[in-house]
């Protein structure tokens, strides 16, 4: 029997229900979204950033696809990459808040907290366009309250 790290993409894909020809493009996003987080819970970061490379072709306006990509780089220690894929999911996104967070918690890990308040500053604009069930809101002023 083989065990997670033996598996192939498309065995993960298979498994999480993608299809090479997928009939249901919502679903295979899905698909596509399960599978990078499942490898990137194993540390197969090479191997998720695939997976989420082929999710930002499939639905560029998808933000998990962004912050995914960008996990990874920040996991294989490429922060400026990670940086840029925020920045890229900040202005592509349908929903952009968490990508600009995201972009303002690297700034800061590279010291750049000017920057990193402008992204904030964005992100708060942002929540008064976006749908907010609250929890965005508290995201955004939890992030605020730790630069302080």
């Amino acid at each position: 029997m083989t065990g997670p790290r033996d598996m192939d993409i498309a065995q993960v894909l298979a498994a999480v229900g993608g299809r090479s020809r997928p009939q249901a493009p919502r679903a295979s996003v899905e698909a596509l979204y399960a599978a990078g987080y499942w490898l990137l819970e194993r540390e197969r970061v090479a191997e998720a950033a695939k997976v989420f490379r082929v999710m930002l072709h499939a639905e560029p306006r998808d933000e998990r696809a962004w912050l995914g990509l960008g996990e990874c780089h920040e996991r294989a220690g490429q922060p400026l990459v990670a940086l840029e894929l925020y920045g890229a999911g900040g202005v592509v996104a349908e929903s952009r808040v968490r990508c600009l967070l995201a972009r303002a918690r690297v700034l800061r890990a590279l010291e750049r907290s000017a920057e990193a308040d402008d992204a904030l500053s964005e992100a708060q604009q942002r929540l008064a366009v976006e749908d907010d069930d609250g929890e965005l809101t508290a995201l955004v002023e939890c992030f605020q309250r730790e630069g302080a």
